[in-house]
């Protein structure tokens, strides 16, 4: 039978924000506890003290204390960020004449240093990160396929991650968290071995920037 700490501890884990919060001691454990009371009786089908949920948030906050990374450190190792604007965002739907269409855009800017290209292929679609300036061909050489979104006055940021930072856990999430607490949308995210770009808004470029500098 499930007990109350439990489905407190799965609810938790629903909403990393509140995990972070509890890690660092620094909930009131009275209003989480009357917040969480209601759908905690809702899971278990029956009436719960609310003296239960406050010792089952304390016991969960003392296991996670420790256990998230510590932002300032991790953030203190990242390298260069580099900011590019002027992008654009497709998605097409996966057919069999996608991959031609990929290796074309790929042979038409292989030489061009003045642009910013990368490619994304998922189970089901594949997503094309592009300067302004490709706009015109990437229309033409993909016109047969299916598209399923565009998205336009797009910015990236690009952080440079060290190597020995990589096997640090916690270093996208340290990233990622800052952009969401501020309540910057994240369009796009694409990671090598060390670097991580987001693509954003370009309004909020500027802001997502100075978050991550200081």
């Amino acid at each position: 039978m499930i007990s109350t700490s439990q489905v407190v501890e799965s609810l938790i884990k629903e909403t990393p924000f509140l995990e972070a919060a509890l890690a660092s001691d620094i909930v009131n454990y009275s209003s989480l506890a009357r917040y969480l009371k209601p759908k905690i009786e809702e899971k278990l089908f029956k009436d719960i003290r609310t003296g239960a949920v406050i010792m089952a948030l304390k016991r969960i906050s003392f296991k996670l204390k420790g256990t998230l990374p510590n932002n300032s450190d991790i953030l203190k190792t990242l390298g260069d960020i580099t900011i590019r604007s002027n992008l654009i965002d497709y998605t097409f739907l996966n057919s069999p004449t996608l991959g031609n269409a990929q290796d074309k855009l790929l042979e038409k800017t292989a030489n061009r240093k003045d642009i910013f290209i990368t490619i994304s292929n998922g189970i089901s679609q594949v997503t094309i990160i592009a300067s302004e300036a490709l706009d015109k061909d990437i229309k033409e050489i993909f016109k047969d396929e299916t598209p399923v979104c565009s998205i336009e006055n797009l910015s990236s940021l690009t952080v440079r991650i060290p190597v020995e930072a990589t096997k640090t856990p916690g270093v996208l999430y340290s990233m990622l968290k800052i952009l969401a607490w501020e309540g910057i949308n994240l369009i796009e995210a694409v990671s090598t071995f060390t670097e991580l770009t987001v693509v954003l808004d370009s309004k909020d470029i500027d802001r997502a920037f100075s978050l991550l500098k200081t």
